[in-house]
């Protein structure tokens, strides 16, 4: 049987439809609210595990390390956005772009840094929020782990900047509801000590928590 070759550039050539295809092929669950980049992830991590295995019917091009320089993603996509992805009832992943146009205006206001405000919501259909909180980033960045506030059930994360004593926003993300689990876990604060369980401290929530609080105090205040 011939092999295919997957690689990252093969794969950005691919329709969505495509991409939910070839991983019905191989038998990768793709969930209702999995996007592009994850299921390219999910992929590449599929190729590489099937490389490993003799009978293969698959090969993962070295392409797919080194992407030759004409094929590498952009840095940026040209857009102004921000999208944020539940992790866990503790965790979200939150990654956005900025449009050259809107860079050149914030960097010639003579803003030196750009922050993600975490806004927490009473409710999906009320946009005003409750609670919020500021996570500095630089203009380099691209993607963040945040640790959600504890005790919240939406939350809408937005890219701000701060201009002359105004906070202004580039970009909202989609509001997330956060699952209301154990209640050890939504209290969970580094420094405090409680029991827990064995998966639990398998996780490793307690060193999450911790280089989370070393690196980002203000999500504690």
């Amino acid at each position: 049987m011939e092999k295919q070759v997957i690689n990252r550039a093969y794969l950005e050539t691919l329709s969505f439809t495509d991409l939910i295809s070839l991983a019905d092929k191989y038998g990768i669950d793709v969930p209702d609210n999995l996007n592009r980049s994850f299921l390219i992830g999910d992929l590449l991590d599929m190729a590489e595990e099937m490389k490993k295995t003799s009978d293969s019917n698959m090969v993962v091009s070295p392409a797919s390390r080194a992407v030759p320089e004409e094929t590498k993603l952009p840095d940026t996509y040209n857009i102004t956005d921000i999208e944020a992805v539940l992790r866990n009832p503790a965790w979200a992943f939150v990654y956005w772009n900025i449009s050259e146009s809107e860079l050149h205006t914030v960097r010639k206001a003579g803003v030196s840094a750009l922050a993600l405000r975490v806004c927490s919501l009473a409710d999906k259909d009320n946009m005003k929020s409750e609670d919020v909180y500021d996570i500095q980033i630089t203009f380099s960045d691209r993607e963040q782990y945040i640790l959600l506030p504890a005790g919240k059930r939406f939350v809408r994360i937005e890219l701000v900047f701060t201009d002359k004593g105004i906070c202004r926003v580039l970009a909202a993300s989609n509001i997330i509801e956060i699952p209301h689990g154990t209640k050890l876990l939504t209290d969970m604060k580094p420094g405090k000590e409680e029991p827990l369980a064995p998966v639990l401290e398998l996780s490793g929530m307690k060193k999450l928590l911790t280089d989370q609080y070393k690196n980002h105090r203000q999500s504690f205040s």
